[in-house]
């Protein structure tokens, strides 16, 4: 398996989930800018998965990234990222889903600060997941 074109992949998913995300927030669309945010972190986490050899076939890639921290010698740079998008992935889900009633679609329970909030946040995790990307092809 190349787990450069891979983890290349999921990059690339990811930028697609973040774009996709920013359209939504624009259109005032709370629900499925924080449903694309979510995406784009998990296509993050599978990104960093595939660079360090691992590759899920089913299962929460963002908690897989734990496996990472107990099993590679990684750096404190790299364990406190995974630590930033695994809580913010926990925040996002916190707000993602109200349910007021079965009649009703889900509601989110997001201001809009915090969506701008957590967009900034995600787009930063994907600009130091890109760096991380390009240290691993020197």
């Amino acid at each position: 398996m190349n787990t450069s074109s891979l983890a290349s992949e999921f990059i690339l998913r990811s930028l697609r989930n973040l774009k996709e995300a920013r359209e939504a927030y624009d259109d005032g669309d709370k629900y499925y800018t924080l449903i694309r945010l979510n995406e784009c972190l998990s296509n993050i986490s599978n990104a960093i998965l595939a660079l360090y050899g691992v590759y899920l076939i089913e299962g929460d890639p963002i908690s897989s990234l734990g496996y990472l921290i107990e099993t590679r010698d990684l750096d404190e740079k790299s364990k406190s990222l995974i630590l930033e998008i695994q809580e913010l992935e926990r925040n996002i889900n916190v707000i993602n889903y109200f349910d007021e009633s079965s009649l009703k679609s889900p509601s989110v329970l997001a201001r809009d600060k915090d969506l701008g909030s957590f967009l900034e946040k995600v787009t930063k995790i994907f600009e130091i997941v890109q760096n991380i990307f390009d240290e691993f092809h020197p």
